[in-house]
């Protein structure tokens, strides 16, 4: 006999788990409804506006992210920016239907994870290098001038790389949280609707909508714009051979400020939003 096979509806994880977080919350309203009085009838109709409140602004997420996804396109195809094949951004774009869209975000945010993770390795090699030549210079005394020289020369080379580090490792974590976004959008979506809960819910929006694209973009702004793989060591670490590192600091802060800006309007947009919805 052979297996059913689950519909193509279904199997996109974005709609599975936003059906599965509004079928919990009108489930929760039906007890309420079939087992209740009068009193608790009342309050089930109530919530069940609640469950509505919530597919709309589960909706209107969704929509904000299209938005924002073709933006960013037009942006790119005005200012003639043509990013490779497999970047993150172009998986966004190979979106068919709305079946495949949640899970193009989460190979889109998997790549932009490794792309970040490269200049995390890259950056702990500069620093490795720039360690071993400090201490090993300097167990000997009559080597520790050395020792000394190399930290001073080399300083903005170790903030440099330093920024990169953390800046990078940040982004590659919140990148990986690729397979916990299509739980993050529904969810946000139901606790905004409640008045204990709607600071939380919509900053799970606001992140649910804004993170994907830029984090997608920054990996693929910055893998065009400095190779990883090109970045300057201590034997090439000139001040002219540093400009790619210091450019890949720079870019790196840049995604992370859009990031809080935007994350904090789309907050304010979503909170606004509940505290005249939610009906507490």
């Amino acid at each position: 006999m052979p297996t059913p096979e689950i519909p193509q509806f279904f199997s996109d994880p974005l709609t599975a788990a936003g059906l599965m977080a509004l079928a919990a919350q009108a489930g929760y309203y039906s007890l309420y409804w079939f087992l209740g009085d009068r009193a608790h009838r009342q309050h089930a109709a109530e919530g069940f506006e609640r469950v509505l409140v919530s597919g709309v602004l589960f909706g209107v997420a969704l929509i904000l992210i299209n938005l924002s996804l073709w933006g960013l396109n037009t942006y790119l195809s005005v200012a003639g920016v043509k990013l490779p094949y497999n970047s993150a951004i172009q998986v966004l774009n190979q979106t068919k239907s709305w079946q495949d869209f949640g899970a193009n975000v989460q190979t889109a945010l998997s790549t932009a994870a490794s792309t970040y993770q490269s200049y995390v390795g890259a950056a702990w090699d500069i620093l490795a290098g720039y360690m071993a030549v400090v201490i090993g210079t300097g167990v000997l005394p009559w080597t520790s001038p050395v020792s000394m020289a190399v930290m001073n020369a080399y300083a903005y080379i170790v903030t440099a790389a330093t920024t990169i580090l953390i800046s990078a490792a940040v982004y590659a974590v919140a990148a990986a949280m690729a397979y916990s976004w299509p739980a993050l959008l529904p969810v946000g979506a139901v606790l905004v609707t409640y008045e204990r809960t709607r600071n939380l819910g919509a900053w799970l929006l606001a992140l649910s909508v804004v993170a994907p694209v830029v984090l997608a973009a920054g990996a693929d702004v910055l893998k065009s714009a400095v190779d990883p793989s090109k970045l300057p060591r201590l034997d090439t670490a000139t001040p002219s051979g540093a400009v790619s590192l210091i450019q890949a600091m720079t870019l790196l802060g840049l995604v992370g400020l859009v990031l809080s800006v935007l994350s904090y309007a789309a907050s304010r947009l979503f909170d606004h939003a509940g505290a005249h919805l939610a009906l507490d």
